[in-house]
């Protein structure tokens, strides 16, 4: 090959690996435009947590501020001065249910989005989006799909786990809902069943029942995750 042949062929390469560059740069350069600079904020109760995510995205560059807040007192005090677009939203703060706090912001401020920061499964999709929230963020996460997850967010998308483990709380029927609801109140079950008027029996049948459509072992773990659902106050 000549001299010239080699120098054209190797023009052409350089000229199309220019061309690719080119590409690249123009593809960050549309993300970057698509993702303005947002405004976080992460409501969780937990120091380590909140300190965690406030650092793994106040590092990004399309992030302007993360904020934090630890009680419900404080999400609003800083929510309403700072005007966040994008909230994470712990589902239990100060023993309260996050879904209560998601719709009451939501209710005030109707133009951010909130994301739910919960144990893989502990809220159905259903229920989230029933309450307002844009996206669901297991807490088992990894830092890159973190910040991917709410990037996508900011971005204008919505992000739900494809399948969830955890029961739409629908499905439990209201007898099952009023055994719940006395257990967790600290009623035996014998108490229960004087209240409702049930066998000793039926009791106990309802209540494996709702252990099992919740995903939990006992009382304890019933309460909890009752409360995360919203179906206790």
């Amino acid at each position: 090959m000549s001299v010239a042949m080699k120098e054209q062929a190797m023009g052409v390469s350089i000229m199309r690996g220019d061309s690719a560059a080119a590409g690249r740069d123009s593809a960050r350069l549309v993300s970057t435009e698509r993702c303005r600079p947002q405004r976080v904020l992460v409501i969780d109760d937990h120091e380590l947590t909140q300190a965690g995510l406030r650092a793994v995205l106040g590092r990004e560059s399309w992030v302007a501020s993360c904020l934090g807040a630890a009680s419900i007192e404080s999400a609003w005090n800083v929510a309403l001065r700072h005007h966040p677009q994008i909230i994470l939203l712990s589902t239990s703060v100060q023993g309260r249910p996050g879904l209560e706090l998601c719709r009451a912001l939501l209710e005030r401020m109707p133009y951010i989005k909130v994301m739910l920061m919960c144990s893989d499964g502990s809220v159905p999709a259903s229920l989230a989006q029933a309450s307002g929230a844009v996206g669901i963020l297991p807490k088992q996460s990894t830092v890159a799909g973190i910040v991917a997850a709410v990037r996508h967010v900011a971005e204008g998308g919505r992000v739900f786990p494809k399948a969830s483990v955890a029961t739409d709380p629908a499905r439990l029927s209201s007898r099952e809902l009023d055994v719940l609801r006395h257990l967790v109140s600290g009623l035996s079950n014998p108490e229960v069943a004087a209240r409702l008027n049930l066998s000793r029996h039926t009791v106990k049948q309802h209540a494996s029942v709702v252990y099992r459509k919740l995903g939990v072992r006992n009382r304890a773990e019933a309460a909890s995750r009752a409360q995360v659902l919203g179906l206790v106050s």
